[in-house]
């Protein structure tokens, strides 16, 4: 299904992109996380923007440029994953765009969320007004900044090495229970590449050279994950898990590799109600 913006729409979509105001106090916002790879636990509660985008967006880089700035902002409170879906990402080399950043779980986000116009993103996966989950760049700071207002019951510590030997990707996760929870989750990952050199389209202007940044690779567990609690689970529970992904087949930069693991309540309410996401350390075994 094409996804199809008017012009007046579209221009209501982005008119106040540089508008968005993050009011104090930022919380944890402006705290970097010194968590060291797999040395403690993260106890406050991280927000997980995905970003919907395309090589051939015109717009799209505003909303590149506005995480960056969201970054510095927020710190590592924030997990970034940029999603290449819709018809802006097909990839089409007579035009210059080689590449195809799509993913079978990006197009199934992209399609679930009903993401009409670009630059777009979904916050934690949680509805702004009731029915809708897509945020219009403008938007973008407040959303995270109310988000990270709330509390989790999760703490979660993340550590991910890559064998370049052997090619493969370990992704080990232990998640402490801080409450009663009594709900069923899920658990899921992201294996992210970042600093991706390739053409974009930039407000009409061919960049053959532009870095994308934290482009969506693969998500092994699914689009929304795989069951963690199946109905309740008391405070003081802790759960281990270990994840072994194949990376012979792929060509992506190991040096730019980062996993992003997220918890989420099943379909159909997909809430993120934590998430990490790190840099994979390289190592030879």
């Amino acid at each position: 299904m094409k996804h199809i913006v008017g012009l007046g729409a579209l221009v209501l979509w982005l008119s106040t992109a540089g508008c968005d105001v993050i009011t104090p106090p930022y919380t944890r916002s402006i705290t970097t996380d010194t968590t060291s790879q797999g040395s403690g636990i993260v106890r406050y509660r991280k927000v997980l923007i995905e970003e919907f985008t395309g090589a051939q967006c015109t717009n799209c880089p505003i909303g590149h440029r506005k995480l960056a700035d969201l970054a510095r902002v927020f710190g590592d409170s924030i997990v970034i994953v940029s999603i290449h879906a819709g018809d802006f990402a097909r990839p089409d080399a007579r035009k210059g765009y080689p590449d195809d950043f799509r993913t079978p779980a990006g197009e199934e986000l992209n399609s679930r969320f009903r993401v009409f116009a670009y630059p777009a993103a979904v916050i934690n996966r949680t509805q702004i007004d009731g029915t809708s989950y897509v945020i219009g760049v403008q938007n973008w700071g407040s959303a995270l900044n109310t988000q990270l207002r709330t509390q989790t019951p999760f703490a979660i510590s993340t550590y991910s090495s890559c064998d370049t030997l052997r090619n493969t990707l370990t992704v080990n996760i232990t998640i402490e229970l801080m409450a009663d929870v009594s709900y069923p989750v899920n658990i899921g990952y992201y294996v992210i590449e970042d600093s991706i050199v390739a053409p974009q389209l930039d407000n009409g202007t061919y960049v053959a050279d532009y870095v994308h940044r934290h482009v969506l690779r693969d998500a092994p567990l699914g689009a929304y994950g795989q069951a963690l609690i199946s109905t309740t689970a008391t405070a003081g529970t802790t759960f281990e898990r270990t994840y072994t992904y194949d990376l012979s087949q792929t060509t992506w930069d190991r040096r730019h590799l980062e996993v992003v693991v997220f918890l989420a309540r099943p379909e159909p309410e997909y809430t993120i109600i934590q998430c990490d996401g790190r840099h994979v350390e390289l190592v030879q075994k």
